[in-house]
């Protein structure tokens, strides 16, 4: 089913551009290449396969595939059985961003566990796609990025128990949430929780998204705002209270993370309030 997104979608939301549930013999295939598009295919029964980025992968049951399909892309019936499958071309301003972080952790194939919640928001971005009003293009923006959700968040969600160090780099992350304020170093952390600060690196990042550092910027940051909304307090003792006793680089820390220093960030919020 061909889409033709309003001015309105294509400027602000995301949109469908071709939608179709597929029952296919073993003589299917489809190729392309420099489509102005992203890809999102779910397999229902039955097996494809994918070429993709001079790979090949198998396309099962429960499995949902997330391409750019600007780079060449082939995918086929795999087998003489049927090859039962929904497919979804998409395109949307922040598309770019979502596939970047997707490609940060997964392979271009991700097997889902809960197939339920991705089956029901394919079949009504189905169903919606025959009301062209703005109120069904604004339905069809949440459900596409409710189905980007899912698979972005699906290697922190349902692999989490099948990792070696999960207890421990919980209690680290709870150890960051709580002691922020504290001098704290990769080698201070793999000390005090006595385990291998390589592999508390990577276990680390594995599941939370980010390297133990980079949760404890973020931390502090979030503290700092805090601080700076609903106090008088001086910015030189807001960086010494979150952590980060040089000032400049407190500063520099805080403009890189929010875009605008603390000043002016206490300035804008404390003329909010007013």
């Amino acid at each position: 089913m061909e889409r033709t997104p309003s001015a309105f979608a294509k400027t602000s939301l995301f949109y469908i551009q071709e939608i179709g549930y597929f029952k296919t013999t073993h003589a299917y295939a489809m190729e392309r290449k420099k489509l102005t598009s992203f890809l999102l295919l779910f397999t229902l029964s039955g097996r494809g396969e994918l070429q993709y980025q001079e790979k090949k992968h198998t396309l099962r049951p429960n499995d949902m595939l997330f391409i750019n399909c600007e780079e060449y892309v082939q995918y086929r019936t795999a087998c003489h059985e049927p090859w039962e499958f929904i497919s979804v071309n998409l395109y949307g301003n922040l598309i770019d961003n979502y596939y970047e972080q997707f490609i940060k952790h997964n392979k271009p194939v991700t097997s889902i566990e809960d197939s339920s919640v991705v089956l029901d928001k394919l079949n009504t971005l189905l169903h919606v796609q025959s009301d062209r009003s703005i109120s069904a293009e604004l339905l069809t923006s949440k459900l596409i990025v409710d189905l980007l959700t899912v698979i972005l968040q699906h290697p922190y969600t349902y692999s989490n128990a099948n990792i070696d160090g999960t207890a421990e780099v919980r209690k680290v992350q709870q150890y960051l949430d709580q002691s922020y304020c504290e001098r704290i170093t990769l080698d201070s952390l793999a000390e005090m929780f006595e385990l291998n600060k390589f592999n508390l690196a990577k276990n680390f990042k594995k599941q939370i998204g980010f390297s133990p550092i980079e949760y404890l910027i973020n931390v502090r940051i979030t503290a700092a705002q805090g601080w700076l909304k609903t106090s008088d307090v001086s910015i030189v003792d807001i960086a010494q209270y979150v952590g980060i006793p040089n000032t400049s680089h407190f500063i520099n820390l805080f403009k890189e993370h929010i875009g605008e220093t603390p000043h002016s960030f206490r300035k804008k919020w404390r003329n909010c309030i007013k």
